[in-house]
């Protein structure tokens, strides 16, 4: 490279090689399929453009690669959590910890709470576990299944297993993305879960309602517990299930309750839970190492259990960290090049001169991205990295910014029908894309973040101060 001046795109130039990049994504997430790599793969194919755009910008080689590594760098931690994450849910399936899980939570099930425990167990299961995909697998394909023997729609159950899972998450200190956005904000983890409250828990409360109405209308079904039975059974004969089991699994909480570092408590939480394999299913010291590292390997011979445990491990969540390392080297390439701030700052940030319609600019930008892409992470990344500066200039805390790259992109991530959340959602459940209309909490989030921009409760300026009250209203 010549030792040229760097070239700032126009806003033209911007959206056109924003859009040849996420077309490029796009095509290789439809032609490699996602089951066979086709998201990290495309995020590869996607770092390239950007970087050759990059290149013809004038930007040096050794800016761009230093930009990689410093949006690499602001990511680590999160990686580092999923790791650790992947290995506790393969040591708390062989200590039993899930399995009581499922046990305990197919034993209240009836007609009429069917819908509204469907999103309940399944909030838990991922805030215990942090997984939306592990949570749909396993308790989700356990309620599909006991749904209908109620003799209820699958899709509708499978609807408020989705809303459940996506709870857990979006709040829990295991997930992946609730670690990720943070991270790509400029905020830390437990700033940004107490920020999610304050439109997760009204919106919870109001699917709640929703789904009692909607089950009200099945409390006259006859109880069939065949497929609670199979799972029960199968669940006793391989482990030893007591409630000092869901111990480790409450151990989440207690760190998210106290602020622990997340690295730090979720570490302890790893031993805790090995010492409690060993103790409650026998389970030795070696074998339970193997398994955090590969995962579970159920062999009851009773499929549907057998299809519940086979998984957890470190190996679970290698796409995952690849997904996100890929997804950095294009967000450092994008951001050298300077597409992300023209885009922004010549775009969105050129209309929203208030907060609230900061706050509305990047819901649109982060919608659009997984419109385009069906990818929760892209939005994630490149709407943290284009917004970050924009919400520091307007005075705003990036734990506002951290709350609204998830209750855009990770909540509605189910909703996109192309998504691979989706297409992953109707593979493990068995049912069609008719839950879609039925996973509520992907709808309703989203009105409370609007709502909050608008009056100026739940956000925060720089340092901390809350912007409700008569300074909010002049502000907003």
């Amino acid at each position: 490279m010549k030792d040229s001046t760097r070239r700032l795109p126009s806003i033209t130039e911007a959206i056109i090689y924003l859009t040849l990049i996420i077309g490029v994504i796009i095509a290789g997430l439809w032609l490699i399929g996602a089951r066979n790599g086709g998201a990290p793969m495309s995020l590869f194919l996607g770092a390239i453009i950007s970087t050759l755009i990059a290149l013809f910008l004038h930007n040096k080689w050794k800016d761009i690669q230093n930009e990689m590594i410093k949006v690499i760098s602001d990511s680590l931690v999160a990686v580092i959590i999923i790791m650790i994450v992947g290995m506790t849910i393969g040591v708390w399936m062989i200590g039993g910890t899930i399995p009581a899980l499922i046990y305990y939570g197919l034993k209240v099930c009836t007609p009429g709470n069917m819908l509204p425990l469907t999103f309940i167990l399944c909030a838990f299961a991922s805030t215990f576990t942090g997984t939306s995909f592990g949570t749909m697998a396993t308790m989700g394909l356990a309620l599909v299944g006991v749904g209908l023997g109620l003799g209820m729609p699958p899709h509708i159950v499978a609807g408020a297993a989705v809303a459940g899972a996506y709870f857990g998450d979006k709040m829990s200190p295991m997930s992946d993305t609730t670690n990720m956005a943070p991270a790509m904000s400029g905020t830390t983890l437990y700033e940004h879960i107490f920020s999610m409250l304050y439109t997760t828990v009204p919106a919870t409360v109001v699917c709640l309602i929703i789904y009692a109405l909607i089950g009200n209308q099945y409390a006259s079904g006859v109880m069939d517990d065949s497929n609670i039975v199979i799972i029960s059974e199968g669940l006793r004969a391989k482990f030893s299930i007591t409630p000092f089991a869901l111990i480790p699994a409450l151990l989440v909480l207690v760190i998210a309750a106290f602020k622990i570092p997340a690295i730090l408590g979720l570490g302890v939480c790893f031993i805790i839970s090995v010492i409690f394999a060993m103790i409650l299913q026998g389970a030795g010291f070696v074998p339970i190492i193997q398994t955090a590292f590969s995962g579970f390997k159920s062999e009851t011979g009773v499929n549907i259990v057998d299809t519940l445990l086979n998984r957890g491990g470190l190996r679970m969540v290698q796409d995952t960290v690849c997904l996100i390392l890929l997804a950095c080297l294009m967000g450092g390439a994008l951001n050298q090049s300077g597409i992300l701030n023209v885009f922004a700052e010549k775009g969105v940030l050129k209309v929203a001169k208030k907060p609230f319609q900061l706050v509305l600019g990047t819901m649109v930008y982060c919608y659009s991205i997984l419109l385009l892409s069906g990818n929760q992470v892209l939005g994630i990344i490149l709407g943290g990295r284009t917004f970050q500066e924009a919400y520091k200039e307007m005075d705003v805390h990036p734990k506002v910014l951290s709350r609204t790259l998830e209750d855009t992109n990770t909540i509605a991530s189910a909703l996109v029908p192309w998504s691979t959340a989706s297409i992953y959602a109707c593979s493990v459940m068995g049912v069609s894309i008719a839950y879609i209309p039925y996973a509520f909490l992907g709808f309703i989030v989203p009105i409370f973040t609007v709502l909050l921009a608008f009056t100026g409760y739940g956000m925060w300026r720089s340092d901390g101060t809350p912007m409700w009250g008569k300074k909010a209203k002049k502000q907003n």
